[in-house]
């Protein structure tokens, strides 16, 4: 998996699957429990012990990717370093974008990847969206989108 093609092949199976709106799908690429480290102003480190928790919450991003008009996302920046053969870890700058083109919001996040018996999972991930989204949310709510 370390490699940074096996990386990126898994990081397209990613995005299109959060494209797709399928909480399931998305949640079923994660190893659980999984841990889930947020800046919105502090640092907040989360540990999501199962499928139902991390769904929920995959649920509240898939409504605001709704409410923006969310369709798709590409890659602006991707570094992947090997940890050890079965593990990588990929850092991923992300850009969403409407229907239309329009830009929706930029964000980062570190990916922990691991080759587990399932196949390649994420187990913990590190990101700066929840300042950025909950912004666009606001914007959107206020324009009366």
């Amino acid at each position: 998996m370390p490699d940074r093609v096996a990386a990126e092949a898994f990081l397209d199976t990613h995005r299109r699957t959060f494209e797709s709106f399928d909480v399931a799908a998305i949640t079923a690429l994660y190893a659980l429990p999984v841990q889930v480290v947020g800046d919105a102003g502090n640092v907040s480190v989360v540990v999501v012990p199962a499928a139902d928790a991390w769904g929920s919450q995959v649920e509240r991003i898939v409504g605001a990717y709704r409410l923006l008009g969310v369709s798709g996302a590409t890659v602006e920046r991707l570094d992947v370093a090997e940890v050890t053969p079965g593990i990588a870890q990929a850092v991923v700058t992300w850009s969403l974008h409407a229907a239309a083109g329009d830009p929706v919001h930029d964000f980062t996040a570190s990916y922990t990847l691991a080759d587990l018996p399932e196949g390649t999972r994420i187990v913990g991930i590190a990101h700066d969206e929840t300042p950025k989204l909950a912004a666009a949310v606001a914007r959107a709510r206020s324009s009366g989108t």
